[in-house]
């Protein structure tokens, strides 16, 4: 038997916001998350994560695998960094070996007691190759890695072409055309079964793949073109165009003009309104008309702030990261390099400031703390509104994220 672990390692933390309640290889770019592309490369094998404590509860909710407990006699194990995107498998067979990028571990083929040796915390806050220095060789690797939110926007609309040509191969129809669909460059156009198109729409996939899962309704005349991945059980409203690089995660509602943007899972955007280069999260809700701006009038890089920290993404087009169970009131004008928090709260007619710290109620009259419980209250009706039940784990959750980022909370609203 081979094993595989998949790792958090101490990076996660500038992934913020959307790692409050999901580990860094639960990050869609492509057609998958790191961890669903790592389950297709490596049938048959047995699986362990490794992440945040506090997480872990969670992440044994929705996986079959075992979590921070790594059981392997003598056979081989093979850790992989959940930040990495892997294209290609790291081979299983070999010799021991520490695959490093810019000193960072992207993966470590190990044996027997070098396997035992590295415990889920140590890859959180140590540096676990000390322990191995001069034991197992080391190679030099190139692989993309997720260290910020734009790092998943840059790599999203290549990537969908990638996993399509990887793991899709070639177009296939197998939902329900209404007349009037018009597709273009068929080969590239995968449509899966109950899924419906209804009349009008163009898919346009001459730029990229299009990928549509299991029940998607695609209401009339909306544009398609691709590269573009739309998730189970997701509807695209009337009259959308659906740019390339759209990457719309299950049961989502998606409406306007999207450009190279990731939406999660479960989140609203329904009416009018440009989203461009921008990470939202899962149980998002956007009024009608909010927006937000991907490129300075300037064309300058965009900077965005991390951790109290102004960082230069060295990017010329990046919307926005938000986090989940964040809601915007109509007209919302969001600005480049914007991270809005975890469950916040934005009505205002004014551009809400460039940062918000997770659970801000943010209006007119400035920015003060979303209280905790009329948040989770929020939070557990819109979740029974598509009839999923917020679980003993998730609230558990919740309500340490209000906890975790308290401090940064308070610092702002001094």
């Amino acid at each position: 038997m081979t094993y595989i672990c998949v790792f958090e390692d101490s990076q996660y933390s500038k992934l913020v916001p959307l790692i409050h309640t999901r580990t860094a290889f639960e990050l869609r770019c492509g057609l998958f998350t790191p961890l669903e592309r790592v389950v297709k490369h490596y049938p048959n094998t047995s699986i362990t994560l490794f992440c945040r404590d506090y997480l872990s509860d969670l992440l044994q909710e929705r996986y079959p695998y075992r979590i921070n407990d790594l059981r392997t006699p003598d056979d081989t194990c093979l850790f992989l960094n959940g930040r990495a995107i892997f294209s290609f498998p790291v081979p299983l067979e070999g010799r021991e070996e520490i695959g490093m990028q810019d000193n960072t571990l992207v993966y470590a083929r190990l044996k027997g007691e070098n396997a035992k040796k590295i415990l889920p915390g140590m890859l959180l806050t140590g540096d676990p190759i000390e322990l191995l220095k001069g034991t197992v060789p080391v190679a030099n690797t190139q692989v993309p890695l997720i260290n910020y939110f734009w790092d998943l926007v840059k790599h999203n609309k290549s990537q969908i072409e990638k996993d399509f040509m990887l793991f899709v191969k070639e177009g296939s129809i197998l939902g329900r055309l209404s007349e009037g669909v018009h597709l273009m460059n068929e080969d590239q156009i995968f449509i899966d079964k109950n899924s419906r198109i209804k009349p009008g729409c163009v898919f346009d996939a001459e730029g990229g793949p299009i990928y549509i899962g299991q029940h998607v309704t695609i209401a009339p005349n909306a544009t398609i073109e691709g590269p573009v991945y739309i998730g189970n059980h997701s509807v695209v409203q009337s009259n959308s165009r659906i740019r390339g690089g759209a990457n719309i995660g299950e049961v989502c509602k998606i409406g306007g003009e999207v450009v190279n943007t990731i939406f999660h899972s479960y989140t609203n955007k329904q009416h009018d309104g440009f989203l461009g280069d921008s990470y939202i999260g899962s149980w998002v809700n956007m009024g009608a008309g909010t927006l937000n701006s991907n490129l300075l009038n300037t064309y300058g890089e965009v900077k965005a702030e991390i951790d109290g920290t102004v960082i230069n993404t060295n990017h010329m087009f990046l919307g926005m990261a938000m986090g989940d169970h964040t809601k915007t009131a109509i007209n919302t004008t969001i600005m480049t390099g914007s991270i809005i928090g975890f469950s916040c709260n934005i009505v205002t007619f004014t551009y809400p400031p460039k940062y918000l710290p997770s659970f801000a109620w943010y209006s007119y009259h400035g920015m003060k703390v979303y209280i905790l419980e009329n948040a989770l209250h929020v939070a557990k009706i819109a979740m029974k509104r598509r009839d999923k039940e917020m679980t003993s784990a998730e609230e558990r959750l919740f309500r340490l994220v209000f906890q975790l980022t308290e401090k940064e909370r308070n610092s702002i609203l001094k």
